[in-house]
């Protein structure tokens, strides 16, 4: 890394290279000039305007132990917007001062700190496109302003081709606390201590079978991450970060949290269930929602008229109605059903409507007193 000469920093610009700057800039106007000529036989494009266009996302992202890491692609296309071809390889230019006399705007006069030469191309690619990666150590208190360019075989850099990126490397701020992760149906809700004001938190995610994370974009508050699937066990971690110009000063990590993702939102309940007494027993009938709604199966329920301790009828039934031939004598009964899913944890719903039949003899108080069941004919 190079460090500015003196605090006087030198006219604002880009770096230079070989033909870059104003008299350049005055050839490719004659040049263009003299083109323009109705039936002149000559080159359209100049070689400067041939020169390889900027680099493409150029990113940078910084740890918690002061490391940069800078990444671009291949420029999409030369200077005139055609297709690239000329291509050698990057310089990573850069220029640092003390941060407490860094000015957003001042001039600044960036030296050639390195090289990064072309990957080997995938078959029918003219260059590997990346992404190429660059790493440098950064100093606690310091300014940093970096500039990437792609150089041709002869050497030569269009002046406008440079992406430029500012560091600011503040004091990072501390670790976060309450950070937690607790599963929901098809999601995770993330939640920690808010940090302080002006700090974000970033949140990372990982598949549990996969060794790299991902970042999600930084936040404030707490957040629910629904990009996740049914039976995968994903991995998280999080910490605070300080947005400084173009950079977030990051924090150490958390702990890693391993939660796994599964279906725990039940199915709706049956809409209703119809019970007829014949002369084999209780004949109890549903609609079938296996199909339209995911539904594995239903369970029966069965209890005496005015008592609450249901039980089950057998097991998981999956056609849409049910002969009950164990049925107790003199005993007025009620029915109920609930749906079960077909996740892995058999979500169960809450229950239908009730269904009774009636088999006692008549009370004193006569039969038309008896609560009567109603098909409702669905």
């Amino acid at each position: 890394m190079t460090e500015a000469d003196s605090p006087k920093r030198p006219p604002a610009g880009h770096p230079a290279g070989p033909l870059a700057g104003p008299f350049a800039a005055l050839c490719l106007l004659a040049i263009m000039a003299m083109a323009g000529g109705c039936g002149v036989k000559t080159h359209p494009y100049p070689e400067i305007v041939t020169l390889p266009g900027p680099v493409e996302g150029l990113k940078q992202e910084l740890d918690e132990n002061g490391h940069l890491w800078l990444t671009w692609n291949v420029p999409a296309a030369n200077m005139a917007e055609r297709p690239l071809k000329t291509l050698n390889h990057f310089e990573v230019w850069a220029v640092d001062y003390d941060l407490a006399t860094y000015c957003d705007g001042c001039p600044f006069d960036l030296k050639k700190v390195d090289e990064v030469y072309l990957l080997a191309p995938a078959p029918g690619q003219v260059y590997g496109p990346g992404p190429y990666v660059w790493q440098t150590d950064l100093r606690q208190g310091r300014a940093y302003v970096f500039g990437v360019a792609g150089f041709s075989h002869r050497g030569g850099v269009h002046p406008d081709a440079w992406r430029t990126t500012k560091v600011l490397m503040d004091r990072p701020p501390g670790a976060l606390a309450g950070f937690s992760a607790a599963v929901e149906d098809l999601s995770v809700r993330l939640s920690w201590t808010p940090p302080p004001s002006g700090r974000l938190v970033e949140v990372q995610r990982r598949v549990a079978t996969e060794a790299a994370f991902v970042s999600l974009d930084p936040v404030t508050d707490g957040r629910v991450d629904l990009n996740v699937a049914y039976g995968n066990d994903y991995v998280y971690r999080a910490r605070a970060v300080l947005p400084r110009g173009e950079s977030l000063i990051p924090g150490p990590w958390t702990r890693e949290i391993t939660v796994r993702v599964e279906d725990r939102l039940p199915p709706a309940p049956p809409p209703y269930l119809d019970a007829a007494v014949t002369p084999e027993g209780v004949r109890l009938t549903w609609r079938d929602r296996r199909e339209s709604d995911g539904v594995a199966g239903f369970y029966l329920y069965r209890t005496l008229v005015g008592e609450e301790n249901y039980g089950r009828i057998g097991g998981l039934h999956t056609a849409n109605t049910y002969l009950d031939v164990n049925v107790p004598d003199n005993a007025d009964l009620r029915y109920r059903l609930t749906a079960v899913d077909d996740s892995p944890n058999h979500n169960e719903s809450g229950p239908s409507p009730e269904a009774e039949v009636y088999f006692a003899p008549a009370t004193e108080a006569g039969p038309e007193e008896r609560p009567v069941f109603e098909d409702p004919g669905l």
